[in-house]
């Protein structure tokens, strides 16, 4: 497997942004909440300090070079229907980062699968497109069409992207990365994309990922003419609150993101509904290359996996809800993992159709299973080791057939919450020291005296 409201412009200078929670419910969803993270996000966000420069780009135009552009600008994207849209050469700055934003109502960007992309960006730093120009609509800009429906491509770097609908994409919804080619300048140690802010975005019907973040071939590198080139290492990767409904293959795909990655708060539905290859039909994948957490997520109705893990080996998955996959809740496997541990804390894992944890990780010096709920059915195990080379730690974890027994106050409704009779309430074991603070609804870990088992805490 090589896998892979609130915007208010003031004219006068000032771009005021607010906090926005994506609020999308369903059957099989439950709402999500706020991190202690985001407090901070928001904050950093609230005030942005603007030179006072503003450009509009035109309908007529299909690509901008943003040379002149000075760091600061907001640069317009008036409301309607138009074609595809290449930014070029547009650089920012850490403190004024250039700002893209819909004006006057919702920029469609229209063209067709065959097209290369709908909107795309060449060569851009400290940047940010936010479809959050009218305070009533939420996905102010609308991707139809494209091959890759949205790429930050060719050395794009420190980006934000957030309130954008993709879809009806051939391939990848969202794609950012740089694939290494025959100019050193796309090799690894050369360049690292950083900073990359993904969030409240909505991706459905495209005809790959989802969400495409980062390289897939991390430990074998990119075969060219030039020979084998390694693609370069993404850096503080945060991706979340955002929804993905009918992916073609993972509704979220991150990988080479070696350090300060948390894929958090998203919804995963219908995944791999038309996968390109075998083993591409999964919720999440955590590629190659890519370290960190994966949490508070909720994935459903995965053909594959619902969440699987080919990390560094300094992973920690925890507090997800994983439903109905028709492999495994959650599969891990060994590929370049010098890291200590792979390591599934509190998660809820329901009607996997073959178990709820594979761990093929071999090479990983300890995989630790704590505090999981597990319904199945009798004959299946909950936990399955490749072999006795596996080494696994594992307790509290709460195993049933019957989905009734954990006591939710509404799981068909989408209310995980737990009722005062559940056996899970203070039946788990304490994960403070795996980080695991606050619960799928961001509840302070313990609420009573014990931590509680599964992704709520009561």
């Amino acid at each position: 497997m090589n896998n892979k409201n609130y915007l208010t412009c003031i004219v006068a200078g000032v771009l005021i942004l607010s906090s926005f929670t994506m609020c999308t419910k369903s059957k099989i969803e439950a709402p999500v909440a706020a991190t202690p993270t985001q407090a901070t996000e928001a904050a950093s966000l609230a005030t942005q300090a603007v030179t006072g420069a503003t450009y509009t780009v035109k309908s007529s135009d299909w690509i901008v070079d943003g040379s002149t552009i000075v760091p600061g600008t907001i640069v317009y994207i008036p409301a309607g229907t138009r074609g595809s849209l290449l930014l070029k050469n547009f650089k920012g700055t850490a403190a004024a980062p250039i700002i893209i934003v819909n004006k006057g109502g919702k920029v469609t960007f229209s063209t067709s699968t065959s097209a290369s992309y709908g909107f795309k960006t060449q060569n851009c730093t400290y940047f940010k497109v936010l479809g959050n120009g009218v305070s009533t609509i939420k996905y102010g800009f609308d991707v139809n069409g494209g091959n890759i429906g949205m790429t930050m491509d060719d050395l794009s770097s420190d980006f934000e992207i957030a309130n954008v609908e993709v879809r009806n994409s051939g391939f990848a919804g969202i794609m950012a990365k740089t694939d290494p080619s025959c100019d050193p300048a796309t090799w690894r140690g050369h360049f690292t994309m950083k900073n990359v802010n993904i969030h409240d975005n909505y991706v459905h019907k495209t005809g790959g990922e989802g969400l495409y973040v980062g390289n897939s071939f991390y430990q074998d590198g990119v075969s060219t003419s030039c020979g084998t080139v390694f693609p370069h290492n993404v850096v503080n990767a945060k991706i979340y609150r955002n929804l993905t409904d009918s992916t073609g293959s993972e509704g979220i795909q991150v990988g080479s993101a070696t350090s300060a990655c948390d894929i958090y708060s998203n919804t995963v539905k219908n995944p791999g509904v038309s996968p390109f290859s075998a083993y591409q039909d999964n919720g999440i994948q955590i590629g190659e290359g890519t370290g960190g957490r994966c949490f508070n997520n909720l994935v459903s109705n995965a053909p594959g996996n619902g969440i699987i893990v080919l990390g560094l080996g300094d992973n920690v998955v925890f507090n997800n809800y994983i439903l109905n996959s028709k492999s495994y809740g959650i599969f891990a496997d060994s590929r370049y993992t010098p890291g200590p541990h792979f390591q599934f804390i509190n998660n809820t894992i329901i009607a996997s159709a073959l178990g709820g944890i594979k761990l093929n990780s071999e090479t990983i010096p300890m995989n630790t299973v704590i505090n999981n709920v597990i319904i199945q059915s009798a004959s299946l195990t909950p936990i399955i080791r490749k072999s006795t080379s596996v080494k696994l730690t594992a307790s509290n974890n709460y195993v049933n057939t019957n989905v009734a027994a954990c006591k939710f106050v509404n799981y068909n409704g989408g209310d995980f919450h737990l009722q005062s009779s559940s056996p899970l309430i203070n039946k788990g074991a304490n994960v403070l020291s795996y980080g695991v603070k606050v619960d799928y609804y961001g509840k302070t870990r313990p609420s009573g005296a014990e931590f509680d088992i599964g992704a709520a805490e009561y």
